[in-house]
């Protein structure tokens, strides 16, 4: 009797181990945040040299919230920056490579983009290739104001798995010509 338990219960592991393995929100959700490494910093680059991305700066209401200082005039020859951050500004500073630096580039933190939800996975009559549409979600902070034309909250992502021998797998950077003839 003990011995068809064992025998049964080894039946029933090769019978569902040699089923393909069906690609559900959960195993598509790990997947993506292992790939993309969620949440992740959205970074914007402050031309600080620059007087028109300085009138930009000036009309976000950054100045009045406390966290830069615009020059309004400049004498001529005159090399400080048009834009200078405060210590308000200290934690949404970002490191700079230094030949930035050089040209008076900051780059700085303007929202931290999270994963949102899969919105849909479709697999295809083979069964071995699917897309998968997830969204992310931007929670913006107060530098998200220095970027001319926004920043959206919700955005919109593509994603291509193939199943492989040791299961399913997001493709790299593959066009959806090369994911279909693949």
């Amino acid at each position: 009797m003990k011995n068809l338990s064992y025998i049964l219960a080894t039946m029933l592991l090769i019978i569902t181990g040699c089923q393909p393995k069906k690609l559900d929100e959960k195993l598509a959700t790990t997947l993506i945040l292992e790939k993309n490494h969620y949440p992740t910093i959205v970074d914007h680059d402050i031309f600080c040299g620059d007087p028109a991305h300085a009138y930009t700066i000036f009309k976000s209401g950054l100045v009045e919230k406390g966290f830069v200082k615009v020059l309004q005039t400049k004498k001529f020859g005159d090399t400080t920056a048009f834009v200078s951050f405060t210590p308000a500004a200290r934690p949404y500073l970002l490191p700079t490579p230094a030949a930035d630096k050089k040209h008076k580039i900051q780059r700085v933190k303007v929202a931290d983009e999270e994963f949102g939800a899969i919105a849909e996975i479709r697999i295809m009559s083979s069964g071995n290739k699917a897309i998968v549409e997830y969204t992310t979600i931007r929670r913006k902070n107060v530098f998200a104001a220095s970027i001319k034309n926004g920043l959206k909250d919700l955005l919109s992502h593509e994603v291509y798995f193939i199943l492989a021998d040791d299961g399913w797998q997001i493709m790299d950077k593959k066009s959806e010509i090369e994911f279909l003839s693949y």
